[in-house]
């Protein structure tokens, strides 16, 4: 029998299977990992899992998908990156990256869409077999 891996279980589970509960279970592990203190999110969440299923989109379809898990995952693992906790400020929240770093994402969906482009170049790419026999 094949069971699925619960959705929590981030570490085995394959990125494209990632869905709001696996990313809440990432923030708050690799934030522990990180920062040694809990995670907390910036208002709620719900709040932070809404902006998640807006970008990954639902199981249910009730919110399309416009960007990869992977995509996600990456913009949150440099957001994780570039934060140096203070004593103020120990920690970072997905809202407070979302909300203040989009400077980020956008490099991030730049990188993302010129991968997209050169894949869809290398497939349409004729064969040097097509090539010799155009000549």
């Amino acid at each position: 029998m094949n069971k699925r891996l619960p959705a929590s279980n981030w570490r085995s589970r394959s990125i494209n299977d990632w869905n709001t509960t696996t990313f809440t279970k990432y923030l708050e592990d690799r934030h522990r990992e990180l920062f040694g203190v809990d995670y907390v999110p910036y208002r709620s969440w719900r709040v932070e899992q809404g902006l998640i299923a807006n970008i990954i989109g639902t199981t249910t379809g009730s919110k399309p998908q416009k960007y990869p898990p992977k995509v996600l995952k990456r913009f949150i693992d440099e957001c994780f990156a570039d934060y140096r906790p203070s004593a103020k400020y120990p920690g970072i929240s997905f809202g407070f990256m979302w909300t203040y770093r989009k400077n980020v994402w956008q490099r991030v969906i730049a990188e993302y869409e010129r991968e997209e482009q050169r894949k869809v170049v290398e497939e349409n790419r004729p064969s040097d077999e097509e090539i010799r026999a155009w000549f």
